[in-house]
């Protein structure tokens, strides 16, 4: 126990500080799939954290990303391309072009489509450089200590669930496990 002076004279013990409880997670014997979204929850949020100061959301980085990727794609495509709605990335992309992130081309001369290729600005160029750099430091933390056939067989497994396989455990294999 620490011993402090009081103001007025006597040396008082102080009692000793006590341990944050643990949070009241599942642990490892809990449910895969709640285990699986509190994981993925943690991520994003560190995600968000690790951006922010760049004035972009992870899913705004994400189209981005891909239009960075693929100059000249088209909101639709980019939307079939990230599995989200054309809604969802009509919002992303109004937001990324107010940030002038992205700007939309002219489409091709004589075309009757409203629909506008899409283009990373300069600006859009340097905030998507530097927030890859730092998504994949994050995800290097996420691997650290891992095995080569471990990383791999979780990646395999996550894949899988991605893919929408009935089965994703049944993608690994023995010697991975």
């Amino acid at each position: 126990m620490a011993k402090t002076r009081a103001p007025d004279g006597p040396t008082q013990t102080e009692p000793p500080k006590r341990r944050p409880k643990p949070l009241d997670l599942p642990g490892e014997s809990g449910d895969i799939a709640s285990l699986l979204r509190q994981a993925a929850g943690a991520q994003r949020l560190a995600e968000e954290r690790l951006i922010a100061d760049l004035g972009v959301t992870p899913p705004q980085l994400a189209a981005l990303t891909l239009i960075g990727a693929h100059p000249g794609l088209l909101a639709a495509d980019l939307a079939r391309k990230a599995r989200l709605t054309p809604q969802t990335v009509s919002l992303i992309v109004a937001n990324l072009r107010r940030a002038r992130f992205v700007r939309e081309e002219d489409g091709a001369a004589g075309a009757a489509s409203r629909a506008r290729p899409l283009v990373v600005t300069p600006q859009g160029e340097k905030v998507l450089r530097q927030g890859r750099e730092r998504m994949q430091a994050a995800s290097v933390k996420l691997v650290e200590g891992l095995r080569p056939k471990r990383e791999k067989a979780l990646r395999r497994w996550l894949a899988a669930i991605a893919a929408g396989l009935p089965h994703p455990g049944a993608a690994l294999e023995a010697d991975e496990l």
